[in-house]
C-alpha cells in the first residue's frame, strides 16, 4: 500500500528531479564528449573561484549569526506570550515568508538608496553628514538576506521554546538562581535543537542564494550560485558550470546528511509536549553539552552581577528587541504600499503626491497581464498537482512503517535544500535542445518539483495531529476505508490541505531562478517581467504588483481561516452525532 501511495511522487521525482541531477553530476566528469576531470581541475586552479567559494561561506555563517542573534529574543518574547497573541506574532513572522522575494528585495532598494528613507533619518538626527552607499554593495547583501531567512531561523527556535516547561524555569528561582542564571541553566540548554535546526536551514539556504545577492549586490558580493548562472546564461561555459554546480551540490547534501535526524524529526512519533532535562549533570545542565555546563560555571559570577544591574531593563530589553526585530520584517511593506499609490513619475519616497495612475498603467499594459496570466495558470496548476502527489506521499510516510521510510522522506524534502539555481541548471541541461525549453509545461514539472515538498511537510504535521478515533468510529459503523477518507478524513483536513494548496501556489508563482533558464517569448512568468524591471527600471509598477499580492494573500489567509473555523464548528457535531 505505501508504495501505491508514493509511487506518484517518486516517478516525478526520478523524472524531474534525480535524473537531471545525476546528468549534471555525469557531464561535469566529462569535457569535449570524453571522460574528463579537467572543468574541476581547472576551477580548482581559479584563486577567483575559491575566494567565490570562502565569500559564500562566509556570507551564510555571518547571515546564520545575525539571524541566530536576533530572533532567538523574537523567537523567545513570543513563547512567553498567550496563545492568541503568540498566534497573530507568528502570522507577522510569516508574513515576509509568503511574499515575494522581489518584492522585499524591490522595497530594500528604495529604503537603503542614498535618497531613501533610513538615510534620510540618519541625516535628519544628525548621526550622518552624508548619505551612506548601503545598497548595491554587501551592506544591502547583507540587510536583505537576512530579512528574508529570519522566519527560517525564527519558527525552529519557538516550537521548541514553547515546548520548554516553565516550571523548570520557576523551579531554578524558587533554589535562588536568578532569572538569567535560569536561563542559561535551564531553557538555553533545552532550546539546543532548534538553535541547530534553524542554524542548519538558514546556513543551507544561505548557500546557493541568488536573487538578494544579484539585485543588492556589487562586484564585491559575488557568489558561486551567480558564478554558475553567468557560466551558462552569458559565457555557454557549460563544463565548469556543471562541475561549480555539482560540487555545491555535494557540499549541501554532506551537511543535510550530517543533520538528517535533525530534518527527519517529523517523522518521529514519540511526544514532544514537554521537553526535560534528562540526563542533567549535577549543576543542572545535559550532559549532552558539557560546554555549556563549563560555559554558565564560568559565566554564573558575571551572569549574577549582570542580572542584578539590569532586573529592571530585562524585560523591557525583551521586548523592545523582540519589537525592532518584527519592525524590521515588515518595514519593506510599509515602504511599498505608499509607493504603489504615488502620482510620480519616476520611483520617489515619500510620494509628492497620491493617485491611481501606476494602477491605471499596470492593468493597460498587455505583457504585464500576460505574464499574470501565465504565473496564475501554470502555478496553480502545479498546486494541484502538487497536493495530489504529495498528500498520498504524505499519508504513507505518517500512517505506515517501512525500512525506506527516513530515506524516502528526506528526498521527498531535499528539493527545499538543494539550491534552486542547481536544480534549475540541471533542468535546463536536461530539456536543451527538446521543445520543452520556453514550453509552459517545464514550468509546470519544475513548479511542482519545488511545490510539492511543502504540501508533503503540511500534511505530515496535519495529520499527526489527527485525531484517529474518528477514523475508527467510521469504521466500526461498517464504513469502509474510502468512504471514510471520503466522509471523515479528508473533510477534518481540508485547512492542512488548504495551507499545502498556498504554499505550493506561493512558491511556484514566486519563482524567478527556473524562468532565467526556462523563459522563452511565448513563456514568460511575472516574476521575470519583475526581475527584468527592477534591473533596468525600478518603477512603482513593483509596488502595484505589490500591493495586489498582499490583497490576494490576505484574502486566501482569511479563506483559510474561514475553512478552518467551519471544520472546527464541525467536530463536536459529528462527534456528539456519532
Amino acid at each position: 500500500m505505501p508504495i501505491l501511495l508514493l509511487l506518484p511522487i517518486v516517478i516525478l521525482f526520478s523524472v524531474g528531479y534525480v535524473v537531471p541531477l545525476a546528468q549534471l553530476v555525469l557531464k561535469s566528469l566529462q569535457h569535449d564528449g570524453a571522460w574528463s576531470l579537467n572543468s574541476y581541475i581547472e576551477i580548482s586552479n581559479s584563486p577567483a573561484f575559491l575566494w567565490i567559494v570562502l565569500r559564500t561561506i562566509a556570507l551564510a555563517a555571518t547571515v546564520t549569526i545575525v539571524c541566530l542573534l536576533i530572533a532567538y529574543p523574537l523567537a523567545y518574547a513570543i513563547s512567553k506570550c498567550s496563545p492568541r497573541a503568540a498566534s497573530l506574532l507568528l502570522l507577522i513572522v510569516t508574513l515576509p515568508y509568503l511574499t515575494s522575494v522581489l518584492i522585499r528585495t524591490y522595497a530594500w532598494i528604495v529604503l537603503l538608496s542614498p535618497n531613501g528613507p533610513i538615510n534620510q533619518l540618519f541625516l535628519r538626527l544628525g548621526l550622518i553628514s552624508e548619505p551612506l552607499q548601503m545598497v548595491f554593495n554587501s551592506v544591502g547583501v547583507y540587510v536583505g538576506m537576512v530579512q528574508v531567512q529570519l522566519p527560517l531561523m525564527a519558527f525552529p527556535l519557538y516550537a521548541v521554546l514553547a515546548r520548554v516547561d516553565p516550571s523548570l524555569a520557576k523551579a531554578a528561582q524558587s533554589l535562588g538562581s536568578p532569572p538569567t542564571d535560569a536561563f542559561l541553566r535551564v531553557t538555553l540548554p533545552a532550546s539546543i535543537p532548534g538553535v541547530i535546526s534553524g542554524c542548519t536551514l538558514v546556513f543551507l539556504s544561505s548557500l546557493g542564494f541568488y536573487i538578494t545577492p544579484e539585485l543588492l549586490g556589487g562586484p564585491d558580493s559575488y557568489l558561486i550560485a551567480q558564478g554558475i548562472s553567468l557560466r551558462v546564461l552569458i559565457l555557454g561555459n557549460f563544463d565548469e558550470a556543471a562541475a561549480q554546480s555539482s560540487i555545491l551540490m555535494f557540499a549541501v547534501i554532506a551537511v543535510f546528511l550530517i543533520f538528517r535526524q535533525r530534518i527527519a524529526e517529523e517523522l518521529d512519533d514519540r511526544p514532544h509536549n514537554n521537553i526535560s532535562l534528562v540526563g542533567k549533570s549535577t549543576s543542572g545542565l545535559s550532559a549532552r553539552w558539557p560546554i555549556l555546563v563549563r560555559l554558565t560555571a564560568v559565566l554564573h559570577g558575571p551572569s549574577t552581577r549582570l542580572h542584578e544591574a539590569l532586573t529592571v531593563a530585562r524585560r523591557p530589553a525583551l521586548y523592545v528587541s523582540a519589537g525592532l526585530t518584527l519592525l524590521f520584517l515588515v518595514l519593506p511593506f510599509v515602504v511599498v504600499i505608499p509607493l504603489a499609490f504615488s502620482d510620480a513619475p519616476y520611483l520617489t519616497f515619500p510620494p509628492p503626491a497620491y493617485s491611481l495612475r501606476w494602477f491605471s498603467s499596470l492593468l493597460k499594459n498587455t505583457q504585464w497581464l500576460d505574464a499574470l496570466s501565465f504565473s496564475l495558470r501554470w502555478a496553480g496548476l502545479s498546486a494541484l498537482l502538487s497536493v495530489a502527489i504529495g498528500v498520498p506521499a504524505a499519508f504513507a510516510l505518517v500512517r505506515y512503517r517501512f525500512s525506506a521510510r527516513v530515506p524516502v522522506y528526506l528526498l521527498l524534502i531535499s528539493p527545499l535544500i538543494v539550491p534552486h539555481v542547481v536544480i534549475a541548471v540541471s533542468l535546463f541541461f536536461a530539456l536543451a535542445g527538446s521543445s520543452l525549453i520556453g514550453n509552459p509545461l517545464a514550468f509546470a514539472l519544475s513548479y511542482t518539483i519545488i511545490g510539492a515538498p511543502y504540501t508533503v511537510v503540511v500534511m505530515i504535521a496535519g495529520l499527526k495531529r489527527f485525531n484517529r478515533t474518528l477514523e475508527l468510529a467510521a469504521a466500526s459503523l461498517g464504513s469502509s476505508p474510502l468512504v471514510t477518507l471520503r466522509t471523515v478524513t479528508l473533510p477534518l483536513l481540508l485547512p492542512t490541505l488548504a495551507s499545502a494548496a498556498l504554499f505550493a501556489f506561493i512558491v511556484g508563482f514566486d519563482d524567478v531562478v527556473f524562468g532565467l533558464f526556462l523563459s522563452g517569448p511565448t513563456a514568460t512568468p511575472l516574476p521575470m517581467r519583475m526581475w527584468d524591471n527592477i534591473r533596468l527600471e525600478i518603477s512603482p509598477q513593483i509596488a502595484v504588483i505589490a500591493v495586489l499580492f498582499l490583497i490576494v494573500l490576505a484574502l486566501l489567509m482569511l479563506l483559510r481561516l474561514f475553512v478552518g473555523a467551519v471544520v472546527q464548528g464541525r467536530r463536536p457535531q459529528e462527534s456528539l452525532h456519532r
